[in-house]
């Protein structure tokens, strides 16, 4: 059966090693062969870039041109909808970011790229997500969340941008109004990104419990840990926001020595546990670590 959704055509102009490519696609599960270096990597990174975010390698995006082209980089795809062929793509701009278009006209954000296709990864670089870094599984988090709900990209990106705003103020010891204005929109930022990991999370958990039965990989159970320490959590976003205000208003000196805003979202771990076992994930074996991942 055919998916109701998927790449019939992808194209790449002046892309990593690809001076200009076409593929064409039909629903099926594709797998790429070839020797290293090919560019099989490269194809799936452009793939990537058909969402929110810099892709599957995080690289920069002045570094994904072509260095024996004098052609800025493009990747545009075809995707059949349920409503019919959209015609999506994404190259760079100008400013050394990159600029999206969509049945070519320019897009207003590049969330836009969401209404007509969700992606999600998972590379051989991951199989240690549950004991690297916190950040790497914040990362993968953000990416699970996205695909539920794409505005939650840029949500991310404007909490993180407000707050790399406060640090430079805290480090100029600048004015408090702008402080207090600074921590009110990062506030905002930060609630709706939380309640939305939250959601995600949820929405997660039940199917998980649905699936477990029939699935052939071992339940994952899932939970954020905890954004404060020391104080209740509160449930609604106006009361969140105004906890998070009053936080960083009264560890402004303890941020300021310490050259970073110490509590927040960022700071959020996502915990998973390997449920038959009551394990912890990270415990497990690496192959029960991959296949929670996959779960």
């Amino acid at each position: 059966m055919m998916p109701a959704r998927y790449i019939s055509r992808l194209r790449l102009n002046a892309f990593r090693n690809y001076t200009a490519a076409a593929l064409n696609m039909d629903g099926r599960h594709l797998v790429l062969t070839g020797p290293n270096g090919a560019g099989k990597t490269n194809l799936l990174e452009a793939v990537s870039l058909l969402s929110p975010g810099r892709g599957l390698r995080r690289a920069a995006f002045d570094t994904l041109g072509n260095q024996a082209s004098d052609q800025p980089w493009a990747v545009a795809a075809t995707i059949e909808t349920p409503d019919g062929p959209a015609d999506i793509g994404t190259g760079a701009a100008d400013d050394g970011g990159r600029r999206v278009r969509i049945n070519g006209a320019n897009a207003r954000s590049i969330e836009e790229m969401s209404d007509y296709l969700r992606l999600l990864w998972l590379t051989p670089s991951m199989d240690g997500l549950f004991t690297g870094a916190a950040g790497d599984r914040r990362r993968f988090l953000d990416r699970l969340v996205t695909t539920l709900i794409p505005s939650h990209s840029a949500t991310s990106s404007d909490y993180e941008r407000a707050m790399r705003q406060r640090n430079r103020l805290l480090e100029e010891n600048s004015d408090p109004l702008w402080l207090n204005a600074v921590e009110t929109e990062m506030a905002a930022h930060a609630a709706a990104l939380h309640f939305a990991r939250l959601d995600a999370v949820a929405h997660l958990e039940a199917q998980i419990a649905e699936n477990v039965e029939a699935a052939a990989f071992p339940k994952a159970h899932l939970a954020l840990t905890p954004l404060f320490d020391d104080r209740h959590e509160p449930a609604s976003s106006p009361d969140l926001e105004a906890e998070l205000r009053n936080l960083w208003a009264a560890s402004r000196g303890q941020d300021r020595a310490a050259g970073r805003t110490i509590a927040g979202p960022h700071r959020v771990d996502l915990d998973v546990t390997y449920a038959q076992k009551q394990m912890p994930a990270a415990l497990g074996s690496t192959g029960e670590q991959k296949a929670l991942l996959v779960a």
